[in-house]
């Protein structure tokens, strides 16, 4: 399963590697900048819970934030990030990071 965080919208998509990679499932999750960030954060949480129980990943890719001038831009997608690795270790997964350079290949 590969994840892309952020607060607002949080990018998902499951993969089968059997003899070529298939895509099983990809969306987003979304929610409301207008409402606090903890009930956002909340949100996300609870869909990727909903995803992992659903797809039964074997491991977790979470594209690692780009360093911006924004800082307050990187510290909230940095929380997102951060949810994601909750997610993923809650449920025995092993998480790996990618650069957004890397993600994109």
């Amino acid at each position: 399963m590969g994840i892309d965080p952020g607060t607002v919208r949080m990018g998902y998509g499951v993969v089968d590697e059997g003899n070529k990679l298939t895509a099983v499932c990809y969306g987003a999750i979304s929610a409301s900048s207008k409402i606090p960030i903890a009930e956002r954060l909340h949100r996300m949480y609870c869909g990727l819970c909903e995803i992992i129980t659903c797809y039964q990943p074997m491991e977790v890719a979470i594209e690692e934030p780009f360093v911006a001038k924004n800082v307050r831009s990187a510290m909230a997608v940095g929380r997102a990030q951060a949810v994601a690795m909750l997610v993923a270790a809650s449920e025995g997964l092993p998480v790996f990071g990618y650069a957004p350079t890397q993600v994109k290949l």
